[in-house]
């Protein structure tokens, strides 16, 4: 099959006016202008006219079965107090609630055109059970929470169990030791060990608030004195920041996705420039909590890969939570908050960016040949404009997804469908 559009935006820095893409099975096969890529005898040829295409969205971070929370909780007086919120909402949730929140929040990401997402599984068993139940290329991080100084074993074996049955399920399977402080230097370790060991990624909020910094900065605050009285040691607390306790604690694998850092002190930009280190980026919880500026140019400065991701409903409650998951809404925050980057970047960091830091960057997140044929297609409603900037202030769902080869969604209102 052959598409033909009025532009293709196939990769930072290169967009293909009157350009057209030959896919075969799950694969982009060719790529180029529409007198470069001519169809065999009897290939079917679609024209979407109008139309921009460009790859699907790789989402960095998720936590879909959260997605029914929206609007359930407040940011609190501090980062603690949301966390003692959701602790106490999940228990209250049925396991069928979860299902179907995660379900849905699937759905939302795929009318939004997003092909791939990082998805925390907080439930054990509940992704090898819903996987065959959506198109979307969800790659399952196990989360593990351990601050007690004997879990280490059963973190492990927690790992092990979990990626056994999900490997064969996803493109990517990986280990969500959740943060520093819910786990303990040794299981950060060993944790770090298995997914080297296993060639796997490993996911970790890290520096996500003030009151985690002054946890490992002062041995002080509302998340220390809480943490505290669960149990969890204090012994690795006051001596340096969140980033540094990771690093010290050789809790950073060969792959790590490190999920927000939102506050960082001066040795953390070399630690997270580490090759194999990503920072997932979510600016829509980001301003919810309130939390300070992200520090986005020092980060790119290091030469830091910079990802972009929506994290959950459950950080993005009041008018904000309507509009459900979509990366359109992560990378509009972005660019008000960072008019200085480019359009091309932005949507980068939303797609190929994503997919390295996933180990997938020659299949995912670009459109060049060999790579999976997960689009999506908008209408190019100002043909004057700069493709790029059309894409990250495009509203509403994408006229068409495709992922690995399928149509999976189409919006009946639009041309391309």
């Amino acid at each position: 099959m052959i598409l033909r559009a009025r532009a293709i935006w196939a990769r930072k820095g290169r967009v293909i006016t009157e350009g057209a893409l030959q896919v075969c099975g799950d694969k982009i096969l060719k790529l180029g202008r529409r007198d470069e890529v001519l169809p065999d005898q009897g290939e079917p040829v679609i024209d979407i006219g109008e139309s921009i295409v460009f790859p699907a969205f790789v989402n960095a971070h998720c936590h879909l079965d959260y997605t029914g929370l929206a609007g359930e909780l407040t940011p609190g007086n501090s980062f603690t107090d949301w966390v003692k919120q959701i602790v106490d909402v999940k228990r209250s949730l049925t396991q069928e609630e979860h299902e179907s929140a995660w379900l849905a929040g699937a759905g939302m990401l795929m009318q939004t055109g997003c092909g791939t997402v990082a998805n925390i599984e907080s439930i054990p068993g509940m992704f090898a059970r819903l996987a065959n139940q959506t198109p979307l290329q969800v790659c399952p991080f196990t989360e593990i929470i351990g601050y007690n100084e004997d879990d280490a074993c059963e973190a492990l074996e927690l790992a092990r169990r979990e990626l056994s049955c999900n490997e064969q399920l996803a493109l990517v399977a990986g280990i969500s030791p959740h943060a520093p402080y819910t786990t303990t230097s040794e299981s950060l370790s060993a944790l770090a060990g298995l997914a080297d060991e296993l060639n796997v990624p490993t996911a970790i909020h890290v520096s996500e608030s003030m009151d985690e910094w002054r946890m490992f900065t002062d041995s002080g605050g509302a998340l220390f004195d809480s943490m505290r009285a669960l149990g969890r040691p204090s012994s690795d607390c006051g001596l340096g920041t969140p980033v540094e306790h990771v690093s010290r604690s050789q809790g950073l694998a060969k792959r790590t996705l490190v999920i927000h850092a939102n506050q960082l002190g001066e040795s953390d930009y070399g630690l997270l420039a580490k090759p194999g280190v990503s920072v997932v980026h979510c600016p829509g919880s980001h301003a919810w909590f309130g939390h300070e500026r992200f520090e986005y140019e020092r980060l790119a400065k290091a030469g830091v890969n910079i990802c972009l991701g929506t994290d959950s409903l459950a950080s993005s409650g009041g008018n904000g939570s309507a509009q459900g998951l979509t990366m359109f809404n992560e990378m509009k925050r972005f660019s008000n908050q960072y008019p200085e980057v480019s359009s091309d970047e932005i949507i980068r960091m939303a797609t190929w960016n994503g997919a390295a830091a996933l180990g997938l960057r020659d299949v995912l997140g670009q459109l060049i040949e060999g790579a999976f044929a997960n689009l999506a297609i908008i209408p190019l409603t100002n043909p004057l404009a700069d493709v790029s900037d059309l894409i990250v202030n495009h509203a509403g769902p994408v006229g068409s997804l495709m992922i690995a080869g399928k149509r999976v969604f189409s919006c009946p209102k639009t041309i391309a469908n």
